[in-house]
């Protein structure tokens, strides 16, 4: 039984998941297997994967089915102790798995996740989370009131956990809250890694699921989230309930309902769930979401750090 299962959900990234792989090879830790689903790609992903002779690789091909349910295939070929999730576009610094065995062997219970080192193709980056979620802190609050951020290629979790606890295969932009919150609902301890150490693409492209507010606001692809959201709001604060409402659904709103998505956002500042500044910031995000975009690329390559200064 390896230490680690990593788990690598694919489609159609023939281009970056060769470099997302040879992150994992690095690892100063090498404990580990790796299986790679790939999601009925079309380009020649299966051929670049299958040209890789390393006796930890672990190739799983399944019909195109969206990336929650190439995670659960992953998690269900999963023989390690632990499963670590990374997306094919994503990579990690050679000390990620290192960390993460380190803290498990003082809680081995625990749930792991980090801060992203945010690459968004300007030369500069950003890291986020700015903490970790309390102890006793609601992980609706921690995401949708201070705006915090579980990103998925950080999570590391017991692989007895993917019995209980599943990606939902109706959710496609959101599935990392989704299967973050349902973690948090089993009681389990999050910690935080001690330093960044993965890299996370956020370049522009219409292909990326984490940009369907920008390319496909009001499509199914984004707004099924919204559905499994208001399976939540019964747990959730008056005041987290806003502070989503605000992040979220008035992205797919603004350009049908701008009246409407303007009061979502005022009921947000006034309930204390986002400050004037980021109620401003949020509206020139729901109704000039390219603009934003391309204002915040500039802002980053104004002011963002060099990547030497984050890995020192």
């Amino acid at each position: 039984m390896p230490r680690f299962s990593i788990i690598i959900p694919t489609y159609n990234r023939a281009d970056s998941v060769a470099q997302t792989l040879e992150s994992c090879f690095s690892q100063s830790f090498d404990d580990f297997e790796i299986v790679v689903v790939d999601d009925g790609s079309k380009d020649n992903t299966v051929a670049v994967l299958n040209a890789i002779d390393d006796a930890r690789l672990k190739v799983v091909s399944q019909t195109n089915a969206g990336p929650a349910a190439a995670r659960n295939t992953g998690m269900d070929n999963a023989n390690g102790e632990y499963i670590a999730f990374l997306d094919s576009d994503d990579v990690w610094y050679p000390n990620f798995l290192c960390s993460a065995d380190r803290m498990l062997r003082d809680n081995p219970r625990q749930i792991l996740y980090g801060q992203i080192i945010v690459d968004r193709g300007v030369g500069r980056y950003w890291v986020k989370p700015d903490r970790v979620i309390a102890k006793d802190e609601s992980i609706y609050d921690y995401l949708y009131v201070d705006g915090m951020f579980i990103q998925t290629s950080t999570i590391v979790m017991p692989t007895e956990l993917k019995h209980t606890v599943r990606w939902d295969e109706s959710v496609t932009f959101g599935d990392n809250d989704q299967f973050a919150i349902d973690l948090w609902h089993t009681g389990a301890a999050f910690a935080l890694l001690p330093e960044p150490l993965t890299l996370y693409a956020d370049i522009m492209s219409p292909d990326a699921l984490s940009q369907l507010p920008i390319f496909g606001g009001d499509t199914t692809a984004h707004t099924n989230f919204f559905d499994w959201m208001a399976t939540q709001k019964q747990h959730m604060s008056e005041q987290a309930w806003a502070g989503y409402l605000a992040r979220f659904e008035s992205v797919a709103l603004a350009r049908k309902a701008p009246l409407k998505t303007l009061g979502i956002l005022w009921r947000a500042n006034r309930c204390g769930a986002m400050s004037f500044k980021g109620m401003m910031r949020q509206a020139l995000q729901c109704f000039f979401p390219g603009f934003y975009r391309r204002l915040v690329d500039q802002y980053v390559r104004l002011r963002g750090h060099a990547l030497s200064d984050i890995l020192s």
